[in-house]
C-alpha cells in the first residue's frame, strides 16, 4: 500500500535534535537493507531499496552535520520514504524484531533500538546474502570496486558498525540500562515475532538471538 501523495518538507526537519536525526536515519537504513536482503525481497522493492540506499548513503552524514543543508535534508526524506515503499513491496527482518522487545517492553526509542543492532544482525545475515550486500556498498560514495563479492559484503558492515559511532549512537545495552538478567526476556520477545523471523534469509535460532544480544554487553 503506498499513498497518491507525500509532502516531503525539509525545512520543517531543521530543528530535529541530532540525536534523534541520526537515530531515525538508522531506522530509515535498516528499512531499506532488510528489505533488499529479506527472503520476500522482489525486484520492485529491490529497486526502491537501492534508490534509498544510494540517496542515504551519500546524504546521512551530511544531513546531521548540517541541519540547514535542504538538499541533504531533502535527499534523507525521499531515502525515508522510499525505505517505507520497500517495506510495502518486501518486508523488514532480523534487526526490527530484535528491537521490538527493546522498544516495547524496555520502552528504548526504536531508532535507537535498531541502531544498536544494526551492525551485529548484518554481520549474522552477511554470509546468506553476500551478492546483495556487495550490491549496496557499490553504493557508497568511496566504495573500493575493485573489491571481490565477498570483501564488499565484509566492507558494508564494517562500514555500518563505524557508521552508528561516527554519529554517537549507544553501542552497548548497559548504555541503555539493560544488563545481561533481560536477556532471557530479549530472546522471548525477539523469536515471538515471527513475522518478521520469516523473513531472515538465515536460519535463526534462539542461541544464534542470544548471541548477538551478548555482543552488545
Amino acid at each position: 500500500m503506498l499513498p497518491d501523495y507525500v509532502a516531503l518538507v525539509p525545512e520543517l526537519t531543521t530543528s530535529m535534535p541530532s540525536h534523534i536525526a541520526a537515530s531515525t536515519s538508522i531506522d530509515a537504513l535498516s528499512h531499506l537493507i532488510e528489505c533488499f536482503t529479506a527472503t520476500i525481497a522482489n525486484p520492485v522493492g529491490d529497486n526502491y531499496a537501492l534508490i534509498g540506499l544510494k540517496k542515504l548513503f551519500a546524504n546521512i552524514e551530511l544531513s546531521i552535520r548540517e541541519p540547514e543543508n535542504l538538499e541533504a535534508r531533502l535527499n534523507m526524506l525521499w531515502a525515508s520514504y522510499y525505505g517505507g515503499a520497500a517495506i510495502a513491496h518486501a518486508g523488514t527482518h532480523l534487526v526490527h524484531a530484535m528491537s521490538y522487545p527493546l522498544s516495547g517492553k524496555y520502552h528504548i526509542p526504536h531508532g535507537v533500538a535498531n541502531a544498536i543492532l544494526l551492525a551485529p544482525c548484518m554481520r549474522f545475515v552477511r554470509p546468506a546474502a553476500e551478492e546483495k550486500f556487495a550490491q549496496a556498498y557499490d553504493l557508497l560514495p568511496d566504495a573500493n570496486l575493485s573489491l571481490s563479492v565477498t570483501e564488499k559484503s565484509h566492507a558494508l558492515v564494517t562500514y555500518f558498525t563505524d557508521l552508528v559511532q561516527r554519529l554517537a549512537l549507544p553501542s552497548s545495552l548497559q548504555q541503555l540500562g539493560i544488563e545481561k538478567t533481560h536477556l532471557p526476556n530479549l530472546v522471548e520477545g525477539a523469536l515471538q515475532v515471527q513475522r518478521l523471523m520469516k523473513n531472515v534469509p538465515a536460519t535463526v535460532k534462539a542461541d544464534d538471538v542470544s548471541d548477538i544480544y551478548l555482543t552488545l554487553f
